[in-house]
């Protein structure tokens, strides 16, 4: 593997590039990506031709003699030259096939190339372009140009090109079926260009969402390649550490989580099958991959401040940082804090899905408390968002899988004890308690949320419920901290919110609750004992 860091600042800072990520982490999103001319196909002169596919051959421009075909012919010969019922010509399509075919590995990428098989990358988006493409072998053409090349520019463009041809089954079919194709694929993650590695990811991901709908079979040919390949869990885990990039750490980890949910279903129900599939936790459970997923995602996870400094170093423009006006959440009174973490609210569960994976494994336990801290810091990231006005209440969804989620994670961690998080956690319980208690019966879609936009508020037994299991969460954490020292250092937080807890705490009738109770106690008592 290359020492070198990925083209760092390069996320499109060498080329300007900036390729539209994929919209799901389960299904292909409606509209693929759309590629022509951008900063790096920007010719000597400075300027970009034109990304306009070309329509069927025949087509004249508007200052054309009308006298020299009439309408009808000329419609004829476009009928004739079309891909279906597309208006791209047949004809580029397989001449531009041929040129690529012609181009020696040792050459340059010319412009004129350059442009026409951004053109086809375009049209690559038509099912129907796809299908012309698979009949006349561009996989193995596309496969035996990326082979004897290094020129990253070609790289991206035809890998993006296979992107979106994997939209369709019938490519990622053909493409699965050959491992020699699949290990060139594998080889390019340790490539050091951002944008083709975007591509990259791409691929990945959409290869992997035919799965769920029942092309089971791709997962299984990709799942024993990618075992054989020595370092391939690796090499994803070392884009996500080195990287700057958010766009190429957003499009990893979506291609991450395609691989592992995949990967693992395939491994659960072939388990007592003749196919026999390397031990996942010994193909995924590697720590660089663990590692680079909790650095890459508190990376996406920094707040705006954090965000305009990376923009300032990196243009080296010193200018000021502005401060957002003070906002208040309005379903509690709590003021926001400034800086606020702005993201994708995608990638959380993107993160959260990739983490249930890895910890459920019974491999992971043994070495937990290696992962766990790190973990723990992503989680409470998440809480620290959550607290940010709008992003809690209403409760909703998405808020409900978060929780459930982060409560299913502390509890593979075996409730790992750690003060931010227990801290965050608290307040979370807290404003929903208070919800619950400023509640008005029967009138769930009149709660007042001040915002942009009104929503309607949950049932308040959601509330009821999410609290309960937070509570819980929270005492299983206060029974399971190593040091009582730990727990004593909770000076800071409000002593309302302590006195809330320990009457919610009292008032539970089970064991657990008791034990957290008089555990809390005692740390209060000996903090309070030696101030």
């Amino acid at each position: 593997m290359p020492n070198e860091d990925v083209d760092l600042a390069a996320g499109s800072g060498n080329s300007g590039v900036a390729p539209r990520a994929a919209s799901s982490n389960e299904t292909l999103p409606a509209e693929h990506i759309r590629k022509g001319n951008d900063a790096r196909s920007t010719s000597a002169s400075g300027s970009n031709q034109s990304d306009t596919p070309p329509p069927a051959h025949g087509v004249k421009n508007n200052d054309d003699d009308p006298d020299d075909e009439n309408d009808e012919e000329l419609l004829e010969r476009m009928r004739g030259d079309a891909v279906g019922e597309t208006m791209y010509s047949r004809r580029f399509i397989l001449q531009t096939l041929m040129k690529l075919s012609q181009h020696e590995a040792t050459e340059t990428l010319g412009q004129e190339l350059e442009d026409e098989l951004c053109k086809v990358w375009d049209m690559s988006v038509s099912p129907e372009v796809v299908t012309l493409l698979l009949e006349n072998d561009a996989i193995e053409l596309l496969m035996y140009a990326i082979s004897g090349s290094d020129d990253m520019r070609l790289y991206e463009i035809l890998i993006g090109l296979l992107g979106n041809m994997c939209a369709q089954a019938q490519c990622v079919e053909q493409l699965t079926a050959n491992a020699e194709w699949i290990e060139t694929l594998l080889k390019l993650a340790t490539c050091m260009d951002t944008c083709m590695l975007i591509q990259l990811m791409r691929v990945y991901q959409y290869i992997m969402v035919h799965v769920t709908s029942g092309k089971e079979q791709f997962a299984i040919d990709w799942y024993v390649c990618f075992a054989a390949f020595d370092g391939s869990a690796r090499n994803l885990g070392f884009i996500l550490q080195q990287s700057v990039s958010d766009d190429l750490l957003t499009a990893a980890l979506k291609a991450i989580n395609a691989v592992l949910a995949s990967c693992a279903l395939v491994e659960e129900e072939n388990a007592n099958s003749t196919v026999k599939l390397k031990p996942f936790a010994e193909v995924f459970l590697v720590q660089e991959l663990c590692d680079g997923v909790n650095s890459s995602f508190l990376r996406l996870m920094r707040d705006d401040q954090a965000k305009l400094t990376d923009e300032v170093v990196a243009e080296d423009d010193g200018q000021a940082v502005e401060q957002d006006e003070d906002d208040e959440d309005a379903d509690v009174g709590y003021e926001s804090c400034s800086p606020k973490i702005t993201c994708d609210v995608e990638i959380i569960q993107t993160y959260l899905n990739i983490c249930t994976i890895l910890v459920q494994l019974p491999e992971a336990q043994a070495s937990m408390d290696v992962y766990a801290p790190s973990i723990v810091s992503c989680l409470t990231r998440i809480l620290e968002f959550l607290l940010q006005p709008q992003q809690l209440l209403p409760l909703g969804e998405r808020q409900e899988e978060y929780l459930e989620d982060l409560a299913h994670i502390c509890s593979r961690l075996n409730y790992f004890y750690q003060k931010e998080a227990f801290k965050n956690l608290l307040e979370v319980w807290s404003r929903l308690r208070q919800h619950i208690e400023n509640y008005t019966e029967g009138d769930a879609d009149n709660n007042d949320f001040e915002g942009e936009e009104e929503e309607d508020d949950a049932p308040k037994e959601q509330y009821v419920e999410n609290s309960s299991k937070l509570l819980r969460l929270l005492a299983c954490m206060l029974v399971k901290a190593k040091n009582t020292e730990d727990i004593q250092n909770l000076h800071d937080i409000d002593a309302n919110k302590i006195k809330l807890f320990i009457s919610a705490l009292m008032a539970e009738q089970d064991v657990l609750f008791s034990k957290a109770h008089e555990r809390l106690s005692d740390a209060l008592e000996k903090k309070s004992g030696q101030a």
